[in-house]
């Protein structure tokens, strides 16, 4: 039987046009039924957004992100992701006039990605950038691309050009907030690299100047500050020698001249990264940091868009770009940002410590860049928490984790997730 033109209408109708060329595996009988059934373009219909009561516990925490849920005419939808501040965050899509978001939303056809983002972005960026319209319409850009992965019926990585054969390598992220098996930092180092070792975890990020950080108000480090924070550093060597990478985090807590000693202090242990170790606001004071110090400097997880990376980039203020999926703009602006650190010979890694969602995001991504680093991973997160809301989590084997080979993100909800009284979905918008 000739599938041309079936396909040829198929195309035409979901807006997939010039794609279609780039896909020659889809057929008729592969295309998922709903759409094929379509008499009428992709639109969305209904967005809602969904939140999690302070009571439900997963895994001894609360969980603090919020997900948006974008439905099309034809039945699929697309799940996004953003945390934390998830009143105001939700609140950015409450506005049903013309020029509102939810305005700019229905009826709009969600495979059109990059003409949406621009508009958003535009309205946001005439006002001001950032904050919970940032991180909104990054929810946005992955919900969305979770539709055109469905549509495509093809798993994103896939779309976005990767493999699923790339290895990806992970680092675990640890703090007391996010401990294993009730291990502390403060007593139980030891056994932390011990089982990261064991499971072939490579790195571990911490942070072990962040108490300091925070009584001196990170205007000043004493040499006798430096060595007890040290002494988690030693107590890693000492355990597993050099078989557990080491970062640092400092969550921006420090001034220029403690900010250099420290990075200094470090340096005979051979530290993988230090991240963050000044707030972003003033990237230039970043340029001697760079200029100093022997370990790569990464910078920012709270930077968002390509706009605001450039000058990062072009003037070389970090080693490694860094950024969260579910802040920078989502999906497509990772891509770019990552693209972009390429030609500048930099490597880009992925803050995970959100939402599930932002788990397989990130993953599909990774698959596809050419200049990764590390993704960071939370064991208690991929391992304990988020099964609770998935059947397929993507876990972590041997330092190395991988994406659904699904369509779309591939999230395999739990059957019922949507009817626990803990979780809460609220029709925002609606045609």
């Amino acid at each position: 039987m000739n599938n041309l033109p079936n396909r040829r209408y198929f195309m035409r109708q979901v807006g997939l046009g010039s794609l279609g060329t780039f896909l020659p595996g889809i057929t008729l009988a592969q295309s998922a039924p709903p759409l094929l059934s379509a008499i009428e373009p992709l639109k969305i219909t209904k967005i809602e957004t969904v939140r999690f009561d302070k009571q439900l516990q997963v895994a001894g925490r609360g969980v603090q992100w919020m997900w948006i849920r974008i439905h099309t005419n034809n039945g699929l939808v697309g799940t996004g992701e953003t945390y934390p501040f998830n009143e105001a965050n939700e609140a950015v899509f409450k506005d049903l006039e013309w020029h509102s978001w939810a305005g700019k939303l229905l009826g709009s056809n969600p495979l059109e990605i990059e003409s949406i983002w621009d508009r958003i972005f535009k309205q946001n960026a005439y006002h001001t950038t950032g904050g919970a319209e940032m991180r909104a319409l990054s929810a946005i850009n992955i919900a969305l691309w979770d539709i055109m992965g469905q549509a495509a019926n093809m798993p994103l990585y896939q779309l976005l050009g990767g493999s699923l054969n790339k290895p990806i390598r992970v680092y675990n992220t640890y703090t007391n907030a996010r401990n294993i098996n009730g291990w502390q930092l403060e007593t139980d180092m030891a056994k932390i690299a011990s089982f990261l070792v064991a499971q072939g975890i490579p790195a571990i990020k911490y942070c072990p100047f962040d108490v300091v950080g925070s009584r001196n108000n990170g205007e000043y480090i004493s040499k006798n500050e430096l060595d007890q924070c040290l002494e988690w550093i030693k107590i890693i060597r000492d355990t597993v020698g050099n078989d557990l990478e080491i970062g640092c985090e400092f969550h921006s807590k420090w001034n220029l001249p403690s900010a250099a000693r420290i990075a200094q202090a470090l340096e005979p242990y051979h530290v993988l990264f230090l991240e963050d170790m000044l707030l972003q606001d003033n990237l230039a004071a970043y340029q001697s940091l760079v200029s100093e110090s022997s370990i790569p400097i990464v910078n920012s997880e709270r930077l968002a868009t390509r706009f605001q990376f450039r000058e990062m980039l072009e003037k070389h203020y970090a080693d490694i770009a860094m950024y969260d999926l579910t802040w920078c703009g989502g999906i497509s602006e990772g891509k770019k940002i990552s693209d972009m650190a390429n030609t500048y010979h930099i490597p880009t890694m992925m803050h995970t410590a959100g939402g599930p969602i932002l788990w397989y995001a990130s993953l599909h991504l990774a698959a596809a860049i050419t200049n990764l680093f590390y993704v960071e991973s939370v064991y208690p997160n991929w391992h304990d928490r988020y099964p609770y809301f998935f059947d397929n989590t993507p876990q972590v084997v041997n330092g190395s984790a991988k994406p659904p080979n699904t369509p779309g993100l591939g999230l395999a909800f739990k059957a019922g997730v949507f009817d626990n009284k803990f979780i809460r979905l609220t029709t925002i918008a609606e045609t």
